[in-house]
């Protein structure tokens, strides 16, 4: 459901009960949620009052409506009621703790269980955003993704403050910011762009923000240097997957700030105890600056998709999980993640990945953001194309002859639509396949 306090006090009330958490992303159609429900079984519903009539739609044999102003809970869910039994239950690593669904950027979400074991193997990542107990975090991304939930798990190990909001709007994080003392964060590079909008618009201090995460998608150099500018805090950002627990590289705080300023269009470094190689299609492992698929081997990732075999024999080889993600490593060991194996686009027999393109398109005048893309093409096979938010009047030709300027002939964009909003899901992420031209 939405991001509540409720989620944190669900979470121990489960895990206290040795049972397993998965989040529902409310923004899907019911029949979606209810083929999800279908898909996990689940054994009891709690829900926001608010969504009352479409909790009464999923099939769940028991559940619970607990509303934002509740001083307690019902006794479901504190344990509290007569023939509840209010002891812990022994739990093991190998338990099941948590469902997370992809966020279907290319496909329909898969439901993707993690052990207690995998779920303890994130926390020492905490250390990545540099919080203490006295933190306050305000949780922006939703928890039923491995984003949100990470940070309330990270509350709940330190013992800081996580605070959410039923405004996540630009105006509605500043305000938030500056009336709760907020000290850390995590946004989307396109939740930043905005904000940092909020904040040209009407200027306004926030000094008690001292470092922001940030990840989901690729973030321009342009739109990073601005937020560091702007908002003078510390930067950090996380790569990773649902797969994989939530993030396995970070560019950390001294990585923004250091001599290598090359290295901000990195995803930083493996966490410890991670391993990463970057293969061909064949499996050979390739030498640092080759681009391939990139695999990943830790304790955190799943284990293979909840009822799914045939796709988890297509990414799971030998506990390394596949990313699908293409990119590189750096002679000194930093990740260079240049897009997704399904989004690169072979025009002519090039390839072309799409951040490459949107990081030059993203700085042309008048582009507020972008999102570049493939359409079949009887004589090159496909073709770039590039969808634009405009902030004021530009045409076809005038995107086409920015890119014909900066990138080579088979790179740029040979159709250009423009569109009031990019297509996203819940995550943030660009939904490439709702692209067209």
């Amino acid at each position: 459901g939405p991001n509540v306090a409720a989620y944190p006090i669900t979470v121990l009330a489960a895990w206290r009960r040795g049972a397993s958490i998965v989040g529902l992303n409310l923004r899907l159609p019911t029949s979606d949620l209810a083929a999800m429900t279908r898909a996990v079984r689940p054994a009891h519903l709690v829900y926001e009052a608010h969504y009352s009539e479409l909790a009464a739609a999923l099939d769940v044999p028991s559940r619970t409506g607990v509303a934002s102003d509740d001083v307690s809970w019902p006794p479901v869910v504190s344990a509290g009621g007569a023939g509840v039994d209010r002891a812990a239950m022994d739990t093991d690593a190998d338990d099941e703790a948590l469902i997370y669904f992809t966020s279907g950027s290319t496909g329909h979400p898969k439901a993707v269980p993690l052990t207690r074991g995998a779920i303890e193997a994130t926390l020492p990542y905490a250390a990545v955003h540099r919080f203490d107990e006295n933190s306050r975090a305000l949780v922006i991304p939703p928890n039923f993704h491995a984003a949100g939930a990470t940070w309330a798990n990270y509350g709940m190990y330190i013992g800081m403050r996580l605070v959410y909001i039923a405004d996540t709007s630009p105006a509605g994080i500043a305000d938030a910011i500056e009336e709760h003392g907020i000290t850390h964060t995590l946004m989307v590079p396109t939740l930043i762009h905005s904000l940092l909008g909020e904040l040209r618009e009407h200027p306004r201090a926030l000094p008690s923000l001292q470092h922001v995460g940030y990840g989901a998608s690729s973030i321009t150099q342009q739109l990073l240097g601005d937020a560091i500018g702007l908002l003078g805090c510390e930067f950090a950002q996380v790569y990773g997957l649902s797969e994989t627990g939530g993030g396995v590289t970070f560019l950390e705080v001294d990585d923004h700030l250091g001599d290598h300023p090359e290295r901000l269009s990195s995803a930083g470094k493996p966490g410890a105890g991670i391993d990463v190689e970057v293969r061909d299609p064949d499996g050979s492992v390739l030498a640092a600056g080759a681009s391939g698929e990139l695999w990943f081997r830790s304790p955190c990732v799943t284990r293979g998709y909840l009822d799914n075999p045939d796709a988890t024999a297509r990414v799971l080889v030998d506990g390394w999980f596949n990313t699908r993600d293409i990119g590189f490593l750096d002679d000194d060991g930093y990740l260079y993640v240049q897009g997704r194996s399904d989004d690169m686009i072979c025009t002519g027999g090039e390839n072309v990945h799409p951040p490459v393109v949107e990081e030059v398109l993203s700085a042309m005048p008048g582009v507020e953001e972008c999102a570049v893309f493939g359409a079949p093409d009887p004589h090159w096979g496909q073709r770039v194309c590039a969808a634009v938010v405009a902030t004021e009047p530009i045409s076809e030709a005038d995107v086409i002859a920015w890119c014909t300027e900066r990138l080579g002939r088979f790179q740029v964009p040979k159709s250009v639509v423009f569109l009031d909003e990019l297509p996203r899901t819940a995550t943030g992420k660009v939904k490439r396949s709702a692209l067209s031209v």
